[in-house]
């Protein structure tokens, strides 16, 4: 029988492990990893499932005007809560959990090694206005880190561009693999309705890409989630083009149990832009989940883990029979009359639900 009760972070550590083998070759082997083609903009949103060329066959010219990097996704609509449940209805049970898999050869770690922390000048916007943390509650105890062990390995950067033909990216959010293909973050991370927009998911980003190496990335070719109108409905999944989970794994996710309810067991990691710009990422260890409140068809899951612009998206998890599961997508924060200032993911059979229409429709 599964523990339904998370372990205590000092048991995880002491079953912590060193790398056991060679990164598998893949992802250093850019024949299966199509990140840098060029296509044809119009092509790409006359047929987007064919936005993307074979290595080497029908690349177009970088200087062509009419080309387009990655790969273009057609116009996606947020479904409802309720859609999914009727779709899963006969197929498994509402709250069924996905399992994690942890391979070989990666090294395992509850607790990464600290990256050193590069304190920047006052981090301002654009318009020159001074960027505000989303919340900071009391001390700032974010710590930076190296995400070279499982499980940090598998949170990665998402960049978004609204409209794929933009040179620079429109924004940025955190996501976690959570299946081969399948990561998940927070609905308002996807541009939904957008025409042709992309999006690039890089795990273990560090200041200038993935520490897996250049080709350790893909291109995202679907979405799936919930129209963003409360918190506890903030999900979504995202289908990658590349299978990166069979290499480096991922997490498993789980449906909030109210009874965890202020153990202090839970992982906040993610790319918080008021730290190094999001460059390098950051954690919260070992954090109390302090209430959740029925929200929608989810659960707002409440805590006081520091966060910031940049996070949205990121898995909130503690580890089950030594593997990590998520509850909950990192949303945003609440201030309530009369209530303390939280920050807030968003969970609950919902959350499962939506991982499993992932597993069932995305091979």
């Amino acid at each position: 029988m599964p523990n339904d009760r998370p372990d205590p972070l000092d048991s995880v550590i002491a079953r912590a492990r060193p790398q056991q083998g060679d990164v598998p070759a893949a992802l250093a082997n850019p024949g299966n990893y199509l990140v840098f083609d060029r296509l044809s903009s119009t092509r790409a949103l006359d047929d987007p499932a064919a936005a993307f060329t074979s290595a080497g066959a029908g690349r177009m010219p970088v200087s062509d005007p009419d080309t387009v990097l990655g790969i273009v996704v057609g116009a996606v609509e947020p479904v409802t809560p309720e859609a999914i449940e009727a779709e899963l209805a006969g197929n498994r049970a509402p709250g069924d959990v996905g399992s994690a898999y942890i391979p070989d050869w990666t090294a395992v770690s509850a607790t990464p090694a600290l990256a050193p922390r590069v304190e920047r000048p006052h981090l301002v916007r654009r318009n020159g206005t001074r960027v505000r943390p989303e919340v900071v509650i009391g001390g700032d105890e974010r710590a930076p880190y190296f995400p070279n062990v499982y499980p940090f390995s598998v949170v990665g950067r998402i960049f978004v561009w609204e409209d794929a033909a933009a040179p620079n990216w429109s924004w940025w959010g955190t996501g976690s693999l959570v299946g081969a293909r399948t990561i998940v973050t927070a609905s308002h991370v996807v541009p939904w309705g957008a025409p042709n927009w992309k999006a690039l998911f890089v795990p273990a980003y560090f200041d200038t890409g993935s520490i897996h190496g250049a080709w350790a990335t893909s291109w995202v070719t679907n979405a799936q989630g919930f129209s963003v109108h409360v918190q506890g409905d903030d999900m979504a999944v995202m289908r990658l083009d590349v299978p990166l989970g069979t290499s480096l794994g991922w997490l498993g996710v789980r449906t909030y149990d109210p009874s965890w309810e202020d153990l202090s067991i839970w992982t906040l990691p993610g790319y918080p832009q008021d730290k190094d710009s999001g460059n390098r990422p950051w954690l919260y260890l070992n954090f109390p989940i302090i209430d959740d409140d029925n929200d929608g068809a989810g659960v707002e899951l409440e805590y006081q883990a520091d966060t910031e612009h940049g996070q949205s998206g990121a898995p909130v998890y503690a580890w089950f029979d030594g593997a990590p599961a998520v509850v909950g997508t990192h949303s945003g924060s609440e201030d309530n009359f009369l209530e303390p200032h939280q920050n807030v993911a968003a969970g609950g059979v919902a959350l499962t639900n939506l991982l499993l229409w992932a597993q069932t429709n995305w091979p």
